[in-house]
């Protein structure tokens, strides 16, 4: 299935959890926020008086929540869940959880075997990982139905510091904005708020695609493919015009026009699909 290249706004949550993490920094509610550790011992603080929390996990990852709105605990020594605590259609909730020694769509694929027995409704996307401006991560959405519980479902994962880290949503959608919208706005604020107090290491999967790939002889149309370790790129026409470019597994996205070209690389080789044609580069 033909997979999308999109920027972390544009997908994180494909549920309308894409909304802005805005309430948690207002001027009058100007103190830090209380901790809680991801340890097994400790206990949960209550919220300080602008209520906003924090839960730092052990694997290296932070987020800060609202404790007005959300909910936090610990599932285990690798997860936490994020449960909303207001007025919904249903459960509502992010669980963030690692997974040590396992690369990304392998997690995927366990995780959505579950969903459904037909894969073939799974949404597939990629993009920029949450709390990153140079990471890359993989989703996946089994929308809502229109009736009964209106469930839906998605999943973030992307290779994190020798393992996998994994954001699962799941939602309950009224149909009624005025319920469903803060609902959005909290769970996205969760994800949207990740950083990595220990750092993100430098992901492994895609390490031999960054270079610079000149166009084969026979390929008259173009002078060279450019991928940076980034995630970005730039292709360079015969005569001259560059493209700026982001690159995933199988696609190279057009940022400026909004499209994509089939790609693969294999050793040395990158071929690029160009309307119905397959043009060659080498590194």
């Amino acid at each position: 299935m033909k997979k999308a290249l999109r920027s972390i706004i544009a997908v994180l949550i494909a549920l309308t959890m894409m909304l802005a993490f805005a309430a948690c920094n207002k001027a009058d509610n100007a103190a830090e926020p209380a901790t809680t550790k991801a340890t097994e011992s400790d206990e949960f603080k209550t919220a300080t008086d602008n209520d906003d929390m924090e839960f730092i996990s052990d694997d290296g990852w932070r987020v800060v929540y609202n404790a007005k709105d959300i909910e936090s605990m610990e599932v285990d020594d690798h997860a936490a869940q994020f449960v909303y605590i207001g007025e919904s259609a249903g459960t509502n909730m992010v669980e963030i959880r690692y997974i040590k020694d396992k690369q990304p769509e392998e997690v995927l694929y366990d995780l959505t075997s579950t969903w459904t027995n037909d894969q073939e409704a799974v949404k597939r996307s990629e993009g920029i990982f949450p709390g990153t401006d140079d990471k890359w991560g993989y989703w996946r959405e089994l929308p809502a139905s229109e009736d009964g519980s209106r469930l839906g479902q998605t999943a973030i994962a992307g290779e994190f510091n020798g393992g996998v880290l994994l954001f699962t949503v799941t939602s309950h959608m009224s149909g009624d904005d005025e319920t469903d919208i803060p609902v959005s706005d909290a769970i996205s604020g969760v994800i949207d708020s990740i950083t990595y107090p220990d750092g993100f290491k430098d992901q492994t999967m895609y390490d031999y695609f960054p270079g610079t790939y000149k166009a084969d002889k026979d390929n008259k149309a173009y002078k060279s493919v450019v991928l940076k370790k980034d995630h970005t790129g730039v292709i360079t026409d015969a005569k001259g015009k560059k493209t700026n470019v982001m690159w995933g597994s199988i696609e190279l996205t057009d940022t400026d026009n909004n499209k994509d070209y089939e790609y693969t690389i294999e050793g040395e080789s990158l071929m690029m699909k160009v309307g119905n044609d397959w043009v060659s580069f080498t590194k």
